[in-house]
C-alpha cells in the first residue's frame, strides 16, 4: 500500500496551533497581532509504502504543484517501491494498492507495473473516501500527530523534512502490523456490501 501526503510548516488542525488568546490586547506583541500568512503555504510532499513487514524508504519533494506521473514512477515506484517489494516480499504474491491520484494510474505507471509482474488494485476496485479500508491513512494520521506534537512548527522545509524523518523512524513496527490485522475483514465487507459498509 502506498500513498503520499503534504505537510505544511505548521498544522492548524492541531489544537495548540489554532490561535492565540489574550484578555489584554495591549500586552500582545505585534508579532502575534500581525502575523503574516502566505497565500500558498510552502509544503513538503512525503511518499511512503507500508506492508506487514514495515515501512519503505521515504520520498520527499518540495511542492508548489501536483505530483506528476513521471516523478511518481521514477522516484517512488522504481527507486523505492520495487526494492521494498524485492527485499520483504514475494513479487508473485504482492498486490500493490495505490491511492486514487491520477499519477498512480497513469499509462506509464500501470504499464511499468504490468511489465515487471507487479500486480496492483485496479482503479475501479479501489474505494474512494473510505480511509477505514486503507491502513496507510491511519499511519498518516499517527505521523501527523507525532510531527506536530505540542504545537511544533518548522522553521523551514528542511527542518520539517528532518522532523518527519525522525518521526517515521519512531513509528513502532507492531503498530503498522496491527493496522493490517483486520484488513481482510474490511475488504470482505467492501466486496460483499459496498465501500460504505466498511466506513460505518
Amino acid at each position: 500500500m502506498n500513498d503520499e501526503k503534504y505537510f505544511l510548516l505548521s498544522d492548524q488542525s492541531v489544537p495548540t496551533n489554532r490561535g492565540y488568546y489574550s484578555s489584554d490586547m495591549s500586552l500582545t506583541s505585534p508579532e502575534v497581532k500581525f502575523k503574516r500568512v502566505q497565500k500558498f503555504e510552502r509544503k513538503l510532499l512525503v511518499w511512503i509504502a507500508i506492508s506487514t513487514n514495515g515501512i519503505s524508504s521515504s520520498f520527499f519533494a518540495k511542492q508548489r504543484q501536483a505530483f506528476n506521473e513521471k516523478t511518481y514512477l521514477e522516484e517512488c515506484i522504481i527507486k523505492r517501491l520495487v526494492p521494498f517489494i524485492d527485499t520483504y516480499h514475494d513479487k508473485d504474491k504482492t498486490l500493490v494498492w495505490p491511492g486514487l491520484a491520477s499519477s498512480h494510474y497513469s499509462n506509464i505507471v500501470t504499464s511499468y507495473l504490468s511489465q515487471n509482474g507487479i500486480q496492483f488494485v485496479d482503479r475501479y476496485m479501489n474505494p474512494q473516501n473510505c480511509p477505514q479500508s486503507r491502513p496507510i491513512e491511519t499511519l498518516w494520521s499517527i505521523l501527523t500527530n507525532m510531527v506536530y506534537d505540542q504545537g511544533w512548527e518548522a522553521k523551514n522545509i528542511d527542518h520539517l523534512k528532518q522532523r518527519i524523518q525522525e518521526k517515521i523512524k519512531e513509528i513502532d513496527l507492531n503498530v503498522v502490523q496491527s493496522m493490517f490485522s483486520d484488513i481482510r475483514k474490511q475488504l470482505r465487507k467492501i466486496a460483499d456490501h459496498g465501500p460504505y459498509h466498511a466506513c460505518s
